[in-house]
């Protein structure tokens, strides 16, 4: 790979890295949803799936109707870009505070899946977990 070549990988990483930021701290559908491709595949932590913008951003804005607030903090990230498909996931902690006062926090998986399309990176496919089985701190194990 040449010097031009890893430059641009590491644009299209710092980009596909901004996007997820931005979808971390939206508080509507519409700005969850600004970089999803129309045909995205969604599969949420609660058990929901959807394909296509509409039943993803109705859901967003009806559990952000609960929220007084949400703070997310990205504990662990990597991202990869091949050619025009580009790759980010997460580990992030979400601080809720409810509407009837109650608080929560939750420590969440997430995989985004992005193509290069004719206007731009484009989420084609996103993935949110909670690990089952019992409390996890959020740290990856590796080799």
């Amino acid at each position: 790979m040449t010097t031009s070549e890893r430059a641009s990988a590491q644009q299209d990483k710092d980009t596909l890295i901004g996007v997820v930021g931005e979808m971390a701290t939206s508080m509507t559908g519409a700005q969850s949803t600004r970089h999803w491709a129309s045909d995205a595949l969604w599969f949420d932590i609660v058990p929901f799936a959807s394909r296509g913008i509409a039943p993803a951003q109705k859901l967003f804005d009806d559990t952000f109707a609960t929220f007084e607030s949400c703070t997310v903090e990205i504990l662990d990230l990597d991202a990869t870009v091949n050619g025009d498909m580009g790759i980010v996931c997460t580990v992030q902690r979400t601080a809720l505070v409810l509407k009837d006062g109650s608080s929560r926090q939750v420590i969440s998986r997430q995989t985004d899946c992005f193509e290069r399309r004719e206007h731009g990176w484009e989420l084609i496919h996103q993935h949110a977990s909670v690990p089952a089985g019992g409390a996890w701190d959020g740290t990856i194990t590796t080799v």
